[in-house]
């Protein structure tokens, strides 16, 4: 096997559509680990029947998460610490697949990157999204971007274009065919897991989610490993519907702790973060690191910085 899926639903009616375009649209070279935070539970036989290389795990009602809503980045954690696979993949359960070639997509950017920055090769690829949420492209709120309408099936003639052509979203941003863009949020990410685990883990004190992946970005980044979207391949990401459910359902919203919540990078990496990671204060270049626990410029070495620590929480 080649790739680990990590999926961590805290609503229960997306997951469905999420796995069948998964199963359709991906070779067979990987394991599922469903990690179920809904509140009253999945069908987990259910699910394991249907699909195969499927692992169902329920996380537990503790003392500390009286639901159990572990947050984002501690479930994944959890999931990431059971990967055997050299890939892993964080998947939302608002992703539905649509085409079998973007696997081979994802490998591909992989290759493209290390090629073209050898000494700063890819340590995550997310696929490009049919959906821009009104956020990233400066739309009012509800008025999001589609590069294609959605469609339950997509055709290979429609998949050829999403890759082969230009996408125009507004003056300022043009999606270019083989392109790779630095710096993106994880929501079908795809990680190479020797490289992931030099990095280090999710960071827990992150709840229920959202800050994670650009606290982990800029500490991969200082490791000298790039996070990087590409159009050489392809999903359709809802955006935000597992966020939207804790802020409107009140049966989900009712699962989170909300004495645990905190989203602050400033706190942890001091005023001047930004998901590219910390400058010199002398010259602006990014600072690096080797183990993890101070970076230096290169420019700058007597310029040393203290790396924050992902920790851990507990059950």
């Amino acid at each position: 096997m080649q790739n680990t899926f990590i999926i961590t639903p805290v609503r229960p009616d997306l997951i469905e559509r999420c796995l069948e375009t998964l199963y359709k649209h991906t070779v067979p070279n990987f394991y599922v680990y469903l990690i179920d935070q809904t509140p009253k539970g999945l069908n987990s036989e259910l699910l394991r029947n249907k699909y195969k290389n499927l692992m169902y795990i329920r996380t537990p009602r503790t003392m500390t998460h009286h639901a159990g809503n572990l947050g984002f980045a501690k479930v994944a954690n959890l999931g990431i610490s059971l990967v055997e696979t050299p890939y892993f993949t964080l998947c939302n359960d608002d992703v539905e697949f649509v085409n079998r070639k973007w696997w081979q997509g994802v490998m591909d950017t992989f290759t493209k990157v290390e090629a073209s920055t050898p000494d700063r090769p890819a340590v995550m690829v997310n696929p490009a999204s049919i959906k821009l949420p009104d956020w990233s492209v400066g739309l009012p709120k509800g008025e999001h971007h589609y590069i294609l309408p959605y469609k339950e099936k997509y055709t290979e003639d429609d998949y050829t274009d999403l890759v082969e052509k230009e996408h125009y979203i507004n003056e300022h941003l043009t999606l270019m065919p083989g392109s790779v863009i630095d710096g993106v949020v994880m929501y079908e990410s795809v990680f190479d897991t020797r490289k992931f685990l030099e990095v280090g883990m999710l960071p827990e004190q992150h709840y229920p989610g959202m800050g994670e992946d650009y606290w982990w970005g800029a500490r991969a980044n200082m490791f000298g490993y790039r996070s990087v979207g590409t159009t050489l391949s392809w999903v359709f990401h809802h955006w935000s519907k597992s966020f939207e459910s804790l802020q409107a359902q009140e049966e989900i919203k009712e699962t989170l702790d909300t004495n645990l919540i905190w989203n602050d990078n400033n706190a942890d990496w001091g005023e001047n973060f930004d998901h590219w990671g910390m400058k010199c204060t002398q010259c602006e270049e990014r600072m690096r690191t080797k183990d993890g626990i101070t970076a230096i410029c290169p420019n700058h070495p007597q310029e040393v910085y203290k790396m924050p620590e992902a920790r851990t929480t507990p059950l």
